[in-house]
């Protein structure tokens, strides 16, 4: 856990002053730009239709045009979705609109996300998170997480959890026996957006040790007293970032179920490809 916090603190130095010293970095055979952001995007609201995503300086007034269709995905993010790494000029104030696939960025699914500063080289997963339904708990957004894609440490499996779960209650994950909760793997509940925290746990993520099918359940808090909300086996791999995100509605039924959303976050050097799956 020290050593995933001691490089945890060295990548957000790096992503908080956006700088890196290859500047000849670039696509090709030269791997992924350095001077470009590195973005994730996805669709994790529950009723938003499919979306394309859309950039802006926040001190322009140009949209200019959707980003995924200018990177070969053509029908946009239908939930529950995530693309791979796609490569954005960095900004210290950008503005993303959510939009409707094959059109212009002129009119925004749900509100603009605005003034949020990427940085060169700094990786990111931005989503839409929440309902569009009018007056519904857990509005509609698009949200920025900060990404962690360096190596984990020797032997163990990274884990990011993230709950995005509108109508749910604040939850813990963790691990339960029998109906004996047994182990949290976070230090606090988390509410809809949050992710998990605690000692040696950074942004969401933590080092964990391998394991093809850990139970991993979500319980309302606190999870001694509660029921189980979902379980299902997780394969955490040596190696391998696994990205696991707590969808759905509490009640909902159909794509609107509650369930997973795991995700291998495979890192931008090696082509930034997301695997995910629900479970």
């Amino acid at each position: 856990m020290k050593r995933f916090v001691a490089a945890m603190a060295a990548v957000l130095t790096v992503a908080w002053l956006g700088c890196s010293d290859d500047s000849d970095g670039g696509g090709g055979n030269n791997g992924p730009p350095q001077n470009k952001a590195w973005v994730r995007f996805g669709n994790l609201s529950p009723d938003a239709p499919p979306i394309d995503i859309c950039v802006k300086q926040s001190a322009s007034q140009s949209w200019g045009s959707p980003v995924l269709a200018a990177n070969q995905i053509s029908g946009g993010l239908t939930y529950p979705a995530m693309s791979r790494v796609i490569y954005i000029d960095p900004g210290a104030s950008l503005d993303f609109r959510a939009v409707a696939p094959g059109g212009t960025c002129d009119t925004a699914v749900g509100t603009d996300l605005t003034e949020q500063t990427i940085n060169a080289h700094g990786t990111y997963t931005i989503t839409a998170v929440g309902l569009l339904a009018a007056g519904s708990q857990g509005p509609y957004r698009l949200q920025q997480y900060i990404e962690h894609a360096e190596a984990p440490a020797a032997g163990k499996a990274r884990f990011r959890f993230v709950t995005v779960m509108p109508n749910a209650p604040p939850i813990a994950d963790g691990i339960a026996d029998g109906g004996t909760w047994e182990r949290s793997l976070t230090e606090a509940s988390m509410s809809f957006r949050q992710g998990a925290s605690g000692v040696g746990i950074v942004d969401g993520y933590q080092d964990i040790d391998p394991n093809p099918a850990l139970p991993l359940t979500i319980r309302p808090s606190p999870p001694e007293t509660n029921l189980d909300l979902y379980t299902a086996p997780i394969n955490f791999r040596a190696g391998i970032i696994t990205a696991v995100w707590a969808v759905g509605l509490v009640g909902g039924t159909g794509d609107q179920r509650i369930g997973y959303f795991v995700c291998d976050e495979g890192p931008a050097a090696d082509g930034g490809v997301t695997s995910c799956a629900r479970q």
